[in-house]
């Protein structure tokens, strides 16, 4: 993401001088020979302690002893370990040539370890630092025995068990480590255990857990708790003073280089603070096929986990990753593409801790992924994020690819999605967020629309979809559970998720989207899996944890934080084909039991007191409901003038209306779901208390008013001109105060005052509507108005006075009448295909022109 400097384009020419081809069949050394053979060294001599080896570009070492610790080692040969036991410590070691521990062929069986030893955090090795097992233009090869990598709890564990039976333990063995990923909210709760006896799939251990764990699939989603493998017999780790320091190794393949990974535990790995410095890390190779890491282990690293950077085409498949802070597994500056992220786990992946000296690397470490992708044209299937201070997977895209991939000629807000199926998220903050890409500039999280399109590049038809067509990114088959915010956050255009399996998530699903929806899928609000709250902790009345259980200072449970299944925002969006399951009101209440209250829920309602805009076609179809409360829309009192101060006005939230496409939700097809507010229902709508909403058969659109002159004219007050004349008075979005927004009937008279008086220039724009829709706005005015409909299509459009106020009624909109010291006017959509809006301008001299 940063620039790191020109050391690693020196390090990188350096390497193309030793040569970086990987040698072809029949290529290699003019002469072998052991280590422990003095002839072998041009020197005569075995390599001592504390020394720097250099094995020429001529030779082929196997290291058939453990040597003492080296000062370097530097590899333009090859080094090939023998078929035993053995230790390498360095503190640092160069590959220009060949390291061999093993083959993708041959595995090794035996034990080695490679310990990485430098500790001066000022040397620097070619560009890569020290402690690092650096790859110059050669060629790694690390191959431990093929072992399963992880598997899931075949049955549910309580606490305090020493016995836990799994789906499948063949190839696992007595004195490995293992590692249990939480299984309720809190990502802590994941535990590391030694395995003391085997009994086909049932594992003893060294200690009883601390936790329960769940192995059940609940209500149609699979909540069966992950446990990795930690033990490999190929090591590579930083010395036992990195636990203390912070200060792990590392290894970094630079361009023109070649490294194959499998079987192997990386431990103690990564650099705290320190930029490039992780335990696994393609730095700016290029294209990568046919290299990887597969079926490894990284745990304790102080430093993410598997790092891929301005690297193409690699693969990383069957890891399990354990304890790692900032972005796990992490493709960097947006400039990755066609890399293959497949059947990886992810456990317990920490944020920077400030109290330890742990700074983020980049700003969004802060909030950090487990799978932090930046670049949509990849593959991430069968994943498991099972544990995070911030995100699962993160789909964080840049503009433009950031650091030295910089380039104005990749587009990843606006390319193909390569393929997302299959992923499983817990235990986290948020489950799935594709949002809140990285800055070009200072990498500092911003509001990113991702808006897929045919021809990415195509900066000026980014909206255009006749001429750059859209392309759906289809999210498939992601199951979520767990997570305090949302199992999936989506922002941009044209997005479909599909196959969802979500459960015990405070949100299941927000869209800040267009043309977006879920399809095909199932949302449980509570299932079997109750957790373990902690001592502190309110809970529900049967025991079970809840996503927000906190207080609030000294008083009760914050706000009670109402579940919610599918939450509806901006639009259009919608579903088609969910069901939803166990959506009740909960008692709940603090350890003690000394305070208690009733934590809402409703499978379906509206992003919590929004102040944005949000459409009025918003919609459900085919909905199911077992045990759920349909609908529950929380009340929202008018702003207080804190909230105003902040921005908080909730002007959107309070015109929140859905339709019901099918009848599937209210019973009544065709009819809008609106939030139990007078200026949205009249007598004809069925209000129902429990929804804290109306059922009502009107058309509804959305009418925004704005200041196009810059005066801030708010508050504004929107008078529906019967049925008791309700008002919604509207505060303006945040950060713009002179934009304003209501729900409207269709059809219906309404007065337009502003507190601030009216602007010079007043746009006034009717949308969701369909050719021939239309409401009638009375406004105070004085003196002559200069009225002018779709402006920048035609700006001499300007409207004439009716000669009646019959004439004005009858008209298509195209006339206003004035009289009394009021403009009316009449936005009707006109009828022509594909529209679905009407504006007038409204001006107080000719300032439109």
């Amino acid at each position: 993401m940063k620039r790191i400097g020109l050391n690693w384009l020196w390090a990188a020419l350096l390497a193309l001088v030793a040569g970086c081809s990987e040698p072809s069949s029949g290529s290699g050394p003019s002469r072998w020979g052991a280590w422990s053979d003095p002839r072998t060294w041009p020197s005569g001599q075995v390599p001592r302690a504390n020394e720097v080896v250099n094995i020429p570009p001529d030779l082929g070492v196997v290291l058939d002893v453990s040597p003492p610790p080296l000062r370097g080692l530097n590899i333009y040969g090859v080094l090939r370990f023998d078929r035993k036991d053995l230790e390498l410590s360095a503190d640092w070691i160069m590959v220009h040539g060949r390291l061999e521990v093993g083959t993708p062929q041959e595995p090794f069986r035996q034990r080695a370890v490679i310990t990485l030893t430098g500790n001066n955090p000022e040397e620097d090795q070619m560009g890569m630092g020290t402690k690092v097992l650096g790859v110059m233009g050669g060629v790694l090869e690390l191959h431990g025995e093929p072992r399963r990598g992880w598997t899931k709890l075949a049955q549910s564990t309580p606490r305090g068990a020493r016995e836990i039976a799994v789906l499948e333990a063949s190839g696992w063995r007595v004195g490995d480590r293992i590692v249990l990923a939480s299984t309720d909210y809190d990502p802590r709760q994941a535990e590391v255990r030694t395995i003391v006896a085997i009994s086909g799939n049932t594992l003893t251990l060294d200690r009883p857990l601390d936790f329960p764990h769940f192995g059940e699939v609940t209500f149609g989603v699979d909540q069966r708790g992950e446990v990795g493998l930690l033990s490999r017999n190929v090591v590579v780790q930083g010395d036992e003073a990195s636990a203390g320091s912070g200060f792990g190794g590392h290894i970094m393949a630079m361009m023109g280089s070649v490294m194959r990974i499998s079987g192997v535990e990386l431990r103690r790995m990564g650099q705290r603070n320190r930029l490039a410095r992780y335990p696994v890390h393609w730095h700016l190779v290029g294209e990568a096929r046919g290299q990887y890491i597969k079926h490894s282990s990284i745990h304790e690293s102080f430093n993410r986990c598997i790092t891929i950077h301005a690297t193409s085409g690699l693969e990383v498949v069957g890891n399990v990753a354990y304890d790692a802070v900032g972005h796990c597994y992490f493709l960097e500056d947006g400039a990755e593409t066609q890399n293959l992220l497949e059947g990886n786990l992810g456990i317990l992946t920490r944020r920077p801790e400030a109290s330890q000296g742990e700074q983020p690397v980049i700003p969004t470490d802060k909030n950090p992924a487990t799978f932090w992708i930046t670049h949509p044209a990849n593959i991430v299937r069968n994943n498991v994020a099972a544990g995070s201070d911030g995100v699962g997977f993160w789909y964080a895209l840049p503009e433009n690819p950031t650091g030295p991939s910089a380039t104005t000629t990749i587009w990843p807000r606006r390319t193909p999605l390569g393929e997302f199926s299959g992923n499983v998220a817990h235990s986290s903050w948020d489950g799935l967020m594709v949002d809140r890409g990285p800055n070009r500039d200072t990498l500092e999280p911003e509001t990113t629309v991702y808006n897929p399109r045919t021809y990415p590049a195509d900066t000026q038809n980014q909206y255009n979809d006749a001429v750059n067509p859209p392309v759906v990114a289809e999210f498939k088959n992601f199951t979520a559970y767990k997570h305090r915010g949302n199992a999936i956050w989506l922002r941009g255009l044209n997005h479909k998720v599909v196959g969802a399996r979500l459960a015990d998530n405070a949100i299941g699903v927000t869209f800040a989207s267009r043309a977006t929806t879920l399809e095909d899928s199932l949302i449980v609000g509570d299932s079997a899996n109750k957790g373990f709250p902690r001592n502190w902790e309110f809970r529900g009345a049967d025991g079970r944890s809840l996503p927000r259980p906190w207080a609030s200072g000294a008083g009760p449970i914050q706000d009670n934080f109402p579940i919610r299944g599918f939450e509806f925002y901006d639009g259009k969006v919608g579903f088609r084909n969910v069901e939803f399951v166990n959506f009740q009101p909960l008692e709940i209440h603090n350890a003690q039991g000394a305070y208690r209250t009733v934590r809402e829920a409703g499978a379906l309602s509206y992003l919590r007191f929004t102040s944005f805009d949000i459409d009025s076609r918003n919609f459900a179809q085919g909905a199911r409901f077992t045990n759920a409360k349909a609908v529950y829309l929380p009340p929202r009192p008018e702003p207080t003038p804190e909230e105003l101060s902040k921005g908080q006005s909730a002007d959107g939230y309070r015109g929140g209306v859905f339709i019901d496409l099918d009848g599937s939700v209210s019973g009544r097809r065709g009819h809008a779901v609106v939030l139990n507010h007078p200026f949205l229902l009249d007598t004809s709508c069925e209000v129902r208390p429990e929804w804290n909403a109306g059922v009502c058969g009107h058309g509804y659109a959305r009418l925004h008013i704005r200041s196009e002159s810059g005066e801030n004219i708010g508050p504004v007050s929107l008078t529906r001109e019967d049925g008791g004349r309700p008002v919604f008075r509207m505060w303006g979005a945040p950060n713009n105060p002179r934009f304003f927004g209501a729900t409207v009937i269709k059809g219906r008279a309404y007065t337009l005052e502003a507190s601030g008086g009216l602007p010079r220039r007043l746009r006034l724009r009717l949308e969701d509507s369909e050719p021939g829709d239309f409401i009638h706005l009375a406004l105070p005015y004085s003196g002559e108005p200069y009225i002018y409909r779709d402006y920048w299509i035609d700006n001499s459009n300007r409207l004439a006075q009716a000669a009646s106020r019959a004439e004005f009624e009858a008209s298509s909109g195209d006339r206003y009448w004035s009289e009394g010291g009021w403009l009316y006017l009449k936005l009707r959509v006109k009828n022509e295909v594909g529209r679905d809006w009407a504006v007038l301008d409204v001006c107080s001299s000719d300032l439109c022109r």
